[in-house]
């Protein structure tokens, strides 16, 4: 999780390290809406294309990976 708060987010290191998960989590659906949003080609999808998992499930299936936790 450091790596992503500090590698994607480009949070500071001692950010990185004093930011519990929960407040991660948010910050990570948060930038993924927000690239989605500030997309300049559009919606991303295609026709006919496989629909590709939304923002809050990657986050909730790693939640899930790094708590133990079944995804809901």
């Amino acid at each position: 999780m450091y790596s992503v708060a500090v590698g994607w987010l480009g949070w500071a290191p001692d950010v990185a390290w004093s930011t519990p998960l929960p407040e991660l989590f948010l910050a990570m659906d948060a930038r993924v809406e927000w690239a989605r949003m500030t997309n300049p080609f559009g919606s991303g999808k295609q026709q006919g294309a496989k629909e590709k998992p939304g923002a809050s499930s990657v986050a909730d299936k790693l939640r899930a990976a790094l708590t133990g936790r079944k995804a809901q």
